[in-house]
């Protein structure tokens, strides 16, 4: 049984736009490599096949199926990747139309009926968590079983499409084996520039799976329930990744890191005393209303030397609309004790939020201006599939398209249409809001000279930020219009 699992090809100017491709990260399929790991340790056959990272064109992709033949193919989906992947199962279907055609990820999770009906090419839908999903799918495909006792999976059958019970998810993380990155052009992948310290390459180390907060725009694959590797699992997959890849910085990725202190603590206690700290040093994502100052001092001393938080407004009616549950009071003191253990802070702002006005859009783009983090990012709303903002938006009527292929964050950048507009606002004004929030942050001579120094080891670093630069210079402001 051979089994190919295939991150599907989609450009960065596809996901960025032409001006800011430049600028975008280019990530580890993480779901595939654990997959295919878990699909290795069960004595399967298994390749990823990641066409984004390699640039691969639909037409290679087509003969790169044509060279080798395949069983099973596994198909990773992000919403704003449908045609790439509504394109990869065409061809899979073409060359060789008895292979059976599997996508997961947040899009067929989200929306597992309307998926299979939209694409006739598609055999099975794997909902949620993926590792045991996917092996029983191999099994039950082997063993010519039954699919109807498959928890987690949608199918056809006949004419009739059947979504089965779900599957529970999975309690002990360690069950999965570290993620199969020898399958992985490792040295192609890259973090943005304001996301790394030193190379680009910073690779992503899951420890842990879950989230039980509910933020109105975030879909939730993994489940409400906090689930973590153990210390050890974690401390064996960092050390590989200094012995065999050389890694001197990592990602540590979870929902919220810091949603269990005893856990952070313990894995940064971990780090220290096996010396990892003086090796490589970790960025992560966490939550303002998680984080404490005995937490920040742990963190530092361990190696962590940068962290991201989602604000997401400068104005607490729009916080408490998407159900953030954080004050603007917390983000305030929480950034300045993260600065005071000299942490550098990234920070994501979301722009035309549900009822939020004009001038409350330029509130947020002050207030982060005040917080003053290291990097800020303003993306548009989007109403993702399984969102509650996603429901809310369809519910009222106000979702403007279902071409999936627009529903990017980054749109102000793109020439496609935007999906959501919230009343009162055009999309004209959203698109340059989006500039000029970056343009009015990122033009301050600080930020300017924050940069400079911090690309001046690097000439390709450099040479991009300057490039950057240089590309804000060209937004000019329509004060009067917005």
């Amino acid at each position: 049984m051979k089994i190919l699992l295939v991150n599907p090809p989609l450009s960065l100017e596809e996901r960025y736009g032409s001006k800011m491709k430049k600028f975008g990260a280019i990530s580890e399929p993480m779901g595939l490599a654990y997959i295919a790991s878990f699909l290795e340790k069960k004595q399967y056959n298994v390749k990823i096949l990641d066409a984004a990272v390699l640039g691969m064109s639909l037409k290679d992709m087509e003969q790169f199926l044509k060279d080798d033949c395949f069983d099973i193919i596994g198909i990773t989906m992000l919403t704003t990747a449908y045609s790439a992947a509504l394109n990869t199962l065409r061809i899979v279907k073409k060359v060789s139309p008895h292979t059976v055609a599997v996508c997961g990820g947040p899009h067929p999770t989200a929306l597992p009926k309307e998926t299979l009906e939209e694409i006739r090419d598609l055999d099975i839908i794997c909902i949620g968590e993926g590792e045991y999903t996917m092996y029983e799918i191999v099994k039950t495909l082997e063993n010519n079983g039954d699919f109807t006792k498959i928890k987690g999976i949608a199918f056809r059958q006949d004419d009739k499409i059947v979504i089965n019970a779900p599957r529970p998810y999975e309690k002990e993380l360690d069950s999965f084996p570290i993620p199969a990155r020898h399958l992985l052009p490792v040295n192609k992948y890259s973090l943005t520039t304001s996301r790394t310290s030193g190379g680009r390459y910073c690779p992503t180390v899951i420890v842990a799976r879950g989230c039980p907060f509910k933020c109105a725009f975030c879909f939730r694959i993994f489940g409400s329930t906090f689930r973590h590797h153990s210390i050890e699992r974690i401390i064996e997959e960092l050390k590989l990744l200094v012995d065999k890849y050389q890694a001197s910085q990592v990602n540590l990725e979870a929902d919220t890191i810091s949603l269990n202190k005893r856990f952070l603590i313990s894995l940064c206690d971990a780090i220290i005393s096996n010396k990892i700290n003086k090796k490589i040093k970790w960025t992560c994502e966490s939550r303002i209303d998680t984080i404490d100052e005995d937490i920040l001092k742990k963190m530092k001393e361990a190696g962590c030397w940068q962290i991201s938080y989602g604000v997401e407004s400068g104005v607490q009616r729009l916080l408490d609309i998407i159900q953030k549950g954080i004050r603007l009071e917390q983000v305030e003191r929480i950034f300045k004790l993260t600065k005071k253990h000299r942490i550098s802070i990234r920070s994501f702002f979301m722009l035309g939020l549900p009822t939020e006005t004009r001038e409350e859009s330029h509130q947020t783009i002050e207030f982060a201006k005040k917080l003053d983090a290291d990097w800020a990012q303003f993306t548009l709303t989007v109403p993702y599939p399984g969102t509650h903002l996603y429901s809310l938006v369809k519910n009222s009527g106000d979702l403007k398209s279902k071409n999936w292929d627009e529903y990017n964050t980054w749109g102000g950048w793109k020439e496609e249409r935007l999906p959501y507009v919230t009343g009162g606002r055009t999309e004209e004004e959203l698109r340059e809001l989006q500039k000029i929030a970056f343009y009015r942050y990122c033009m301050r001579p600080k930020i300017f000279f924050r940069f400079l120094r911090k690309s001046l080891s690097s000439f390709p670093e450099f040479r991009k930020i300057l490039s950057g630069f240089l590309t804000l210079l060209t937004i000019k402001e329509k004060r009067q219009r917005l």
